[in-house]
């Protein structure tokens, strides 16, 4: 029984969200930029990073709607959601983190360096990886 109930749930959210996506798709025009942060892991610790989205052209195919690269306005959104026009303030995109150094380790030694560098070695190297 519990299945049938999560299955029921499993349709119900996923028609929400294609509404939602539906409706961002009707917001965005060719030439906009809109904005998401992503959350990446690094060794040193999760990084929230901004990515931009640029949408250049319109699917003349199917659906009409503003494209960023290969995919449609709704599946950017499915995929990156939620996006924000304006540039959230204090966000950094990955070239400009990397760009900012901010990814060096304060006071890292070269034996600190080595030493992180052979424990994710080992850390990759563990079954089920």
């Amino acid at each position: 029984m519990g299945r049938i109930f999560d299955a029921i749930n499993g349709v119900v959210g996923d028609a929400a969200a294609h509404r939602e996506a539906t409706r961002f798709a009707r917001q965005v025009r060719v030439g906009d930029v809109w904005y998401s942060v992503e959350r990446h892991t690094m060794p040193w610790g999760d990084v929230s990073l901004l990515h931009e989205h640029h949408f250049t052209k319109i699917d003349k195919l199917i659906s009409g709607q503003p494209m960023c690269g290969h995919r449609t306005a709704a599946a950017v959104w499915l995929a990156h959601g939620p996006l924000y026009k304006s540039r959230p303030p204090g966000m950094q995109t990955l070239d400009e983190y990397s760009d900012s150094g901010s990814w060096e380790l304060d006071g890292a030694t070269e034996e600190v360096v080595k030493r992180v560098k052979a424990q994710l070695l080992k850390d990759l190297a563990k079954p089920g990886r």
